[in-house]
């Protein structure tokens, strides 16, 4: 999205992947630029790198270092944690919890950190420092670290990625909303009132939504699916007047003071964004928010005046808010059984689920690319077709 000449993404996105197949597939495509991951944390007043479990030695304040070094070292592994909350006091220890961690999830999550399950925490939250991460067979990939090689297309935004590899599908429809899907006859309507037929149907839409288009979904299965929980995401969007020199990505903040959990840099992205005369900095707000957009927009510019970003004669010149009702989906205790049991009953009738909000899972876009790979290898030949139109068993 362009607001004044700045170039925004929905959300703060960079490309990384243990998958060398996403990879080649993605820079196969088209033109990447690839460097280090500059990432920073405002706790207390002070810039420490991200994360910050890995460089609170650099903290100046020594009561704030001391009692995180003190809480960490009696940390554990957090494998036996029952939930997230007990798995950021188990892993960090009460120092950390109480200054980074638990203050910026509740940011993030809202504040009650115990309806959250904890087996995601491997792939998205690094280790402390000196401590061992899991192995490449406990988890399918790595937090985000200091050092860590981001890539982004060499010119535009995010998005160009994904119309490079539309560019290479033939037949694609778009403005085709999905209205009802008839798994007995076979037979999906769009709002339109077109009919499409089909043998094998593979959805990203949000499980709920895909649910509720099938009338013939068990009740006790839809009550189950309208229990997952998504997380709304409000983006404010401000365009600057001109140029920022300062070359961080992302900013982390867990400061309840300052609306906005991170702040994004897009045009650090890449040189083609470092090279527009004007500069965004976007503001990331979660939860669901009353205020107005002027009053959330405010907010933003407060927060940004607030965390020192703007240098002299540099102001806001344009801002757009952009309200996104599915921004994460929650990771709640009881997530991982309600998506199994849709799933089956889904791939029972020959629909199969994808992405973020298809799975419920919270997982990155080349994640997401690799499990389409994997599914069109299956659907296409490994696995033999299943009819629609079965009775229930």
């Amino acid at each position: 999205m362009v607001v004044e000449g700045a170039v925004f993404d929905l959300g703060g996105h960079s490309f990384h992947t243990p998958h060398a197949a996403i990879r080649e597939l993605v820079f196969g495509a088209i033109k990447m630029e690839e460097q280090q991951r500059e990432a920073w944390c405002f706790v207390a007043g002070e810039l420490i790198p991200y994360p910050f479990q890995k460089n609170l030695t650099r903290l100046r304040n020594s009561a704030l270092r001391e009692a995180c070094l003190a809480g960490l070292a009696s940390g554990g592994d957090g494998s036996r944690a029952a939930t997230f909350d007990r798995y950021i006091e188990e892993r960090f220890g009460a120092g950390i919890a109480r200054h980074f961690m638990r203050p910026y999830n509740e940011k993030l999550w809202g504040a009650d950190l115990s309806r959250l399950a904890a087996g995601w925490t491997a792939e998205r939250i690094a280790a402390p420092a000196g401590a061992s991460a899991p192995s490449p067979e406990e988890r399918r990939r790595s937090p985000l670290q200091g050092d860590t090689m981001v890539a982004y297309p060499a010119e535009g935004g995010f998005g160009e990625i994904y119309r490079a590899l539309a560019q290479q599908v033939s037949g694609l429809l778009y403005g085709q909303a999905v209205q009802r899907i008839d798994t007995r006859r076979g037979e999906l309507v769009t709002q339109q009132g077109r009919r499409f037929p089909w043998r094998q149907l593979v959805s990203t839409l949000p499980l709920p939504s895909l649910i509720g288009m099938i009338e013939e979904v068990p009740r006790a299965i839809a009550a189950d699916v309208a229990r997952l929980v998504s997380l709304p995401v409000n983006l404010v969007l401000l365009a600057l007047t001109g140029r920022l020199e300062n070359p961080m990505q992302r900013l982390y903040s867990p400061d309840p003071a300052i609306a906005g959990h991170k702040f994004v840099f897009n045009h650090n992205s890449s040189t083609y964004l470092r090279a527009l005369p004007r500069h965004g900095i976007q503001v990331e707000i979660s939860g669901d928010r009353p205020e107005d957009d002027t009053a959330l927009t405010e907010l933003a510019a407060g927060s940004i005046r607030k965390l020192g970003l703007l240098p002299p004669g540099i102001d806001i010149a344009a801002s757009r808010v952009v309200r996104l009702p599915y921004g994460y989906p929650v990771p709640t205790l009881e997530r991982a059984a309600i998506v199994a049991q849709a799933s089956a009953w889904l791939e029972s009738r020959s629909i199969f689920t994808l992405g973020r909000f298809g799975e419920w899972d919270y997982i990155n876009s080349d994640e997401a690319l690799y499990r389409g790979l994997a599914l069109g290898k299956r659907l296409g030949g490994a696995m033999p077709a299943i009819e629609p139109g079965h009775s229930e068993a």
